[in-house]
């Protein structure tokens, strides 16, 4: 088993498809395995090795763990509004990944790198790090997950 599918999974448990169905399912018997041979956990499997093995918590970690990222949104509080923001957005029908970084990237845009008000996160340098970290805790969408065209025989929540 490939380490963190099982949290891929429970993070899932938004969507209206068997992979939200399995998801939930998982985060309410959290010391039970999943049957592996379902299709639901094939879906599930399939989708967290086609997104790089993503998962929220991992993106979570990795901007926890760096230290200048964590300066800069203790320097400007409003810039934790912009990363709320992103953890907050969750892949369901018309979820478009892109869509979604350039709205938040602008909206970091405002206040780190050269549009901010303060002038020690007005380097660009900063900004870099702040939209990097933006699209590392956007969750994945169809066009990651699903590369080789949509499955036509059911019908999933993405």
């Amino acid at each position: 088993m490939k380490p963190g599918l099982y949290q891929y999974i429970r993070e899932q448990e938004h969507r209206k498809d068997p992979v939200g169905a399995l998801g939930r399912w998982m985060s309410k018997n959290y010391n039970r395995r999943p049957d592996s041979t379902t299709l639901a956990f094939q879906l599930a499997s399939a989708e967290f090795e086609a997104s790089a093995n993503w998962t929220r918590k991992a993106a979570l970690d990795r901007l926890n763990q760096n230290k200048d990222l964590m300066h800069i949104i203790k320097v400007e509080k409003d810039l934790s509004g912009v990363i709320k923001d992103a953890l907050n957005v969750r892949a369901c029908t018309g979820y478009n990944k892109e869509k979604e970084y350039c709205r938040l990237k602008s909206a970091a845009g405002v206040v780190v790198g050269y549009g901010a008000a303060n002038e020690r996160i007005s380097d660009s340098q900063y900004y870099l790090l702040v939209i990097r970290a933006i699209y590392d805790l956007l969750p994945p969408d169809i066009s990651i997950l699903y590369p080789n065209g949509f499955p036509d025989e059911i019908s999933l929540d993405l």
